[in-house]
């Protein structure tokens, strides 16, 4: 039987010529030329007509983010208005209503994938016990961090701006030692739990801007996962613990962060750290005592489970714009409050609760396997393969 293995000759001019084979030999040579990457017909990633909008959306948020990190320095008022009067009052409903958009250019992101554009990431693969780890690292943070606006975020730019670099270097340097999104978007940032609690019924699914083909990179990917929500997570016990623990705790947490008032850099002490974390934790371990008791009471009915995580996600986001008005407050007129109220939390619990879309988050582009194979039968017959330039 002949031999069926393509031999490859290179030369210093290999890129353009290839040797022809002798007579005597029964092999087929094939010509090597790098390729890339181009989307399959009626593929689920971005056009190249589409790609250049979304180039251009997440530099300007990424732009946006650096100017902000400017202003926190060297404006501290106008940076924390920004930031914590209008960035972050806006980003829950983002995140409840088209989370994908909000995958697709948040900046924080768009730095953790650099060192993919640069051509210096590792691409070390994620291990489940890794992140598991990074899972519960960023969850951690979540519950540190956000108390921590009332005793100094809140008011202090100098401290904000540290936090956000400091969040910006540890994604970069995760991104440039592991996989893809592994190391920071679906794991060790803070605010992805949330965005896994509130995304939990997007009204809009966008394509990937992310990613050209799918590697694989999390398991379970919460980008193309329909129906996600905090409990669809890894095989570990603790990844699992931690997506019910979120969902039960934090309509708590929320409620008792919006009791206790921002502290001044020279007033805070002991009493007010205490009291900055006590008022949220506190809240928190008694939400979540609630949601197991209703757990148990539905233990049987997954159905009724599934409404209680729903309305346990709608709960926590309806406290947070019942506090936090949209706008400064002072000028806001007496009955607008009122209003608020009587809009956004019968929102939030049709659009959580009694809606039921199954929709993911993102479109999964093809699988990596799926399309080199694709390219593989389409090119062997011509005798030319097309290889990556890199990969």
């Amino acid at each position: 039987m002949r031999n069926n293995t393509a031999s490859q000759a290179f030369g210093r001019d290999s890129s353009r010529q290839y040797r022809e084979p002798s007579p005597r030999q029964s092999t087929p040579f094939v010509r090597v030329a790098p390729t890339r990457y181009s989307p399959l017909p009626n593929s689920r990633t971005v056009s190249p007509k589409g790609r250049p909008v979304w180039i251009a959306l997440q530099a300007a948020m990424l732009s946006v983010g650096v100017a902000l990190v400017g202003l926190l320095l060297f404006w501290p008022a106008a940076g924390i208005a920004l930031m914590w009067n209008l960035i972050i009052p806006v980003a829950p409903a983002l995140v409840t209503i088209a989370p994908g958009l909000w995958r697709n250019i948040c900046p924080m992101a768009t730095f953790h994938m650099l060192p993919q554009k640069l051509g210096i990431a590792q691409n070390r693969r994620m291990p489940e016990w890794g992140a598991a780890a990074l899972g519960l690292i960023g969850m951690t943070l979540l519950f540190v961090v956000v108390p921590m606006r009332r005793i100094g975020l809140n008011v202090d730019g100098t401290l904000t701006a540290v936090m956000l670099l400091s969040a910006a270097v540890v994604a970069f340097v995760m991104g440039s030692l592991f996989e893809m999104r592994s190391g920071w978007c679906t794991s060790l940032c803070p605010i992805h739990p949330v965005e896994r609690l509130y995304g939990t019924k997007p009204a809009i699914t966008f394509k990937n801007a992310r990613c050209d083909l799918c590697e694989g990179c999390s398991n379970p990917c919460p980008d193309s996962t329909p129906e996600l929500t905090p409990t669809v997570t890894g095989a570990t016990k603790v990844q699992q613990f931690l997506g019910n623990f979120l969902v039960g705790s934090f309509p708590g947490f929320v409620w008792g962060w919006y009791q206790v008032r921002d502290y001044a850099p020279d007033q805070v002490g002991t009493q007010a750290i205490i009291t900055a974390y006590v008022w949220p934790l506190g809240a928190c371990i008694v939400s979540y005592v609630i949601f197991k008791v209703g757990e148990h009471i539905f233990r049987h009915k997954d159905g009724a489970r599934a409404i209680l995580h729903r309305a346990f996600a709608a709960a926590a986001i309806s406290t947070y714009y019942w506090y936090r008005l949209p706008g400064p407050a002072s000028l806001l007129p007496d009955w607008f409050p009122l209003a608020s109220h009587m809009v956004t939390t019968p929102f939030f619990l049709w659009f959580l609760v009694l809606r039921s879309p199954k929709r993911s988050w993102l479109k999964r582009p093809v699988m990596a396997s799926t399309y080199w194979s694709n390219r593989f039968e389409t090119t062997a017959k011509k005798n030319l393969i097309h290889v990556g330039a890199t990969r």
